[in-house]
């Protein structure tokens, strides 16, 4: 299967969890299926991102309080934390390695953690 016939990532989902920790879900689908997978929600890996989960804190609580303007809230995330970039590119492999390895439209979904519940 050539480049073209691999599955797309179409559109992504954060659901929070209490405890500052968070669900990343992004559905893929083949370039010949036109409809959107409905599969139940299967956790598929589970990603130790203290920083990212740190900073998905505040956006949530932004979100929650003010409007925001995305791209100097993210430059500002950028600078504020250090690694937040580098975790963010390690989400987006584990994403693409997966994608890689399906055939058809489907659904990755991911525990992000702050680890502090493995204390």
């Amino acid at each position: 299967m050539d480049s073209c016939e691999k599955p797309k990532p179409s559109g992504i989902m954060i659901e929070w969890r209490e405890n500052g920790d968070f669900l990343f879900s992004c559905r893929y689908r083949a370039a010949e299926e036109g409809g959107t997978p409905e599969e139940e929600l299967r956790l598929d890996e589970r990603h130790l991102f203290p920083t990212m989960t740190l900073a998905m804190g505040n956006v949530l609580r932004k979100l929650r309080r003010e409007h925001i303007s995305f791209p100097l809230f993210l430059v500002s995330l950028a600078f504020n934390h250090r690694n937040l970039l580098s975790e963010i590119d390690r989400l987006l492999q584990a994403l693409h390695e997966h994608v890689e390895r399906q055939v058809g439209s489907g659904e990755y979904t991911c525990l992000i953690t702050s680890g502090k519940d493995q204390l």
